[in-house]
């Protein structure tokens, strides 16, 4: 049963939008998670990589969704050089058709109600004010009134558009992807590999991400103000074609990715913007699993105490901005610098780094070294390097 009114009402249901419910519902709100497609965690979008220990802050692992642990990461040059990375925690690659429907169900035990197949097509927003929401399920339309709307619906972010929030994002700003989910791969199955090159991946990579022996997924990111829509797909079947040659695909999703800051200010009064929507991806790796179980997660625990408190005025709801500046602001910030600097580097400086690294011992070749010698014509950056990865 659909009520006519909720204390909070989440759109999206990926990491974001679960944990929003999950830690809203938690604090006593009345919660409604409401999803467009018609399971959670389906279709996959994503690389599927995140650290171990951005899981281990809110929940115990179950390795039912967890894929493959991984031991490492190698970078791969334009001339074919190979850096093996030293570091602590390299993390895993998730299963998230069955992460995110964990998270949906952590979300429903918490107390929020979820709905499926609900396009959100529509704000109630009389005087500019958010109070609530329309969607369209199942052929018909409902109005749901809520204290507090939560958009995490995405890149696209249509919810944020409508609640007068800018969300457009600048050719620099936005990468497109593609990947494919191949079988029959002889390759390393215990790091992760990211080919670098501007031939490659113009502006951003290719990835392999293991997900068990002789499977992976393998991606790409390019920044769109260096290509046109079918850039993605076509360099990702050549790189395929000449490192693997004939395979087996079993899955292939595109889509856009934001490598931009984080949004100024993601709330409004009875309104929040978290996740993607939010620009809470990592500019340089594109990476926003982290990101989305921090900023749903505080948005969900302000959202609600906002409600308790009988204040959800943008001042009030700006909490979340004090409770994500560390985790997600400040180091999205200092990496959108770095990526800056990257897109500057020619295939030339990129060898000339590989070299420079592979003379370090094993254990020097970090990611904080590689990036110390990559970007060491731009001495204005070393700041930001130690502190986004220290």
């Amino acid at each position: 049963m659909i009520d006519d009114k909720y204390d909070i009402v989440v759109v999206g249901g990926g990491p974001a939008g679960t944990m929003a419910g999950a830690a809203a519902a938690k604090a006593g709100a009345k919660t409604l998670i409401l999803e467009r497609d018609a399971v959670f965690g389906i279709p996959v979008r994503c690389a599927e990589g995140v650290a171990v220990f951005h899981l281990k802050r809110f929940f115990d692992i179950d390795e039912k969704y967890v894929a493959a642990r991984l031991e490492g990461a190698v970078l791969h040059a334009p001339d074919g050089s190979e850096v093996p990375v030293a570091s602590e925690d390299f993390g895993m690659i998730l299963e998230r058709t069955l992460f995110d429907r964990w998270l949906a169900e952590n979300a429903a035990r918490a107390g929020a109600a979820l709905l499926t197949k609900s396009d959100v097509d529509g704000l109630i927003n009389p005087n500019g004010r958010v109070e609530g929401v329309y969607f369209t399920r199942l052929n018909k339309r409902y109005k749901v009134k809520a204290d507090v709307v939560i958009a995490a619906d995405g890149v696209e972010s249509r919810v944020a558009r409508w609640a007068g929030i800018p969300t457009h994002l600048k050719p620099v700003d936005l990468e497109s992807t593609y990947q494919y989910l191949v079988v029959g791969i002889d390759d390393d199955h215990n790091n992760i590999h990211i080919y670098l090159g501007n031939e490659i991946a113009p502006g951003g990579y290719v990835w392999v991400f293991p997900k068990g022996k002789g499977i992976a997924n393998v991606g790409i990111g390019v920044l769109t103000k260096y290509c046109d829509g079918g850039t993605a797909f076509r360099k990702l079947n050549e790189f395929i074609a000449n490192r693997y040659g004939k395979v087996s695909i079993i899955g292939e999703a595109a889509g856009g990715v934001p490598v931009a800051r984080p949004l100024k200010n993601p709330v409004k009064d009875g309104f929040m913007i978290t996740g993607d929507a939010a620009r809470h991806c990592n500019p340089v790796s594109g990476g926003g699993i982290a990101a989305a179980l921090i900023g749903g997660n505080a948005a969900g625990e302000v959202a609600a105490a906002a409600v308790a408190k009988g204040d959800i005025t943008e001042s009030a709801l700006k909490v979340y901005l004090k409770r994500i500046d560390k985790d997600i602001v400040k180091y999205h910030r200092r990496t959108y610098r770095l990526k800056e600097g990257v897109i500057k580097l020619t295939d030339d400086m990129l060898n000339k780094t590989a070299h420079n690294v592979l003379k370090l011992p094993p254990e020097k070749r970090t990611i904080v070294n590689i990036f110390l010698r990559g970007l060491a014509s731009q001495p204005k950056l070393a700041v930001d390097i130690i502190k986004a990865f220290i």
